[in-house]
């Protein structure tokens, strides 16, 4: 498969501090990839080096070009930014916000056009958010903001999606679905970035793992490879139980080390 996004030995510094470095890593089409690590491991750096937001060393490749060269308007609509927290500060309403995704198509909330329309449509739909169309995100709960934020990135169609954190402030059904709704859309070709910090919901959706800490990737591989008792133990400092069931790969955190 070949890689849709690209980092060699990608590296950043935040306050004269290293959190990231010498990091490599490609995501390809059709692949959902699950970071994992414990806090401050450097994840959401990664994620937003990913993204073009930070600088740093290395370089970060969208297709053939370094994303940085990549005109802002063609980077918005081959890579969808999902943010963990899901603040909104103007109170619009959640059809409005959802219709923001557009935008890098050439359009905006106020003048969408028939593929726009049903782009927004579809992205509330499939996030379960329609019935919120005409409520004002801003009173919205958590978990409903949670959900807008990745119906307007959806809305936008990239082929790339980066998601820090998307099911943080959900409950356990709609982590389902929210995660459900990232695997079908590497299966149609997608390249899917989703940072976790459920073990099992790593295992569950992850095709491959990358296990962070201290900034640098200390495993990579198929989910049975990289959740094990002496990774867990040597990254997040935990003792836990591992088994398979009806197919699936369980890990339950037991007690600190």
């Amino acid at each position: 498969m070949s890689a849709l996004l690209r980092a060699v030995n990608v590296g950043a510094t935040l306050g004269h501090r290293p959190i990231l470095g010498s990091v490599d890593l490609s995501v390809a089409a059709g692949e959902m990839v699950v970071v994992i690590g414990p806090n401050g491991a450097g994840k959401t750096t990664l994620v937003r080096r990913l993204a073009g937001l930070l600088d740093g060393d290395g370089a970060v490749y969208l297709g053939d070009q370094k994303v940085e060269a990549v005109a802002p308007r063609l980077r918005a609509r081959k890579i969808g930014y999902l943010p963990q927290g899901h603040v909104f500060h103007w109170p619009l309403s959640v059809a409005d916000v959802v219709a923001l995704g557009r935008i890098p198509h050439g359009t905006g909330a106020g003048e969408l056009g028939g593929e726009d329309r049903v782009a927004v449509l579809a992205a509330l739909e499939a996030t379960g958010t329609l019935d919120l169309a005409d409520r004002t995100v801003t009173m919205l709960s958590g978990g409903e903001r949670a959900r807008v934020a990745l119906a307007r990135v959806l809305a936008g169609e990239p082929q790339i999606i980066l998601a820090d954190e998307p099911v943080a402030a959900l409950d356990a059904r709609y982590q389902f679905l929210v995660l459900d709704l990232l695997r079908a859309r590497a299966k149609a070709g997608a390249a899917i970035v989703a940072v976790l910090h459920d073990l099992s919901l790593a295992a569950r959706y992850g095709d491959r793992i990358v296990l962070m800490k201290d900034g640098r990737i200390a495993a990579e591989g198929a989910p049975a490879a990289v959740l094990t008792h002496e990774n867990l133990a040597a990254t997040f400092g935990i003792r836990a139980a591992i088994e398979t069931l009806e197919g699936r790969l369980i890990v339950t955190p037991q007690a600190a080390l």
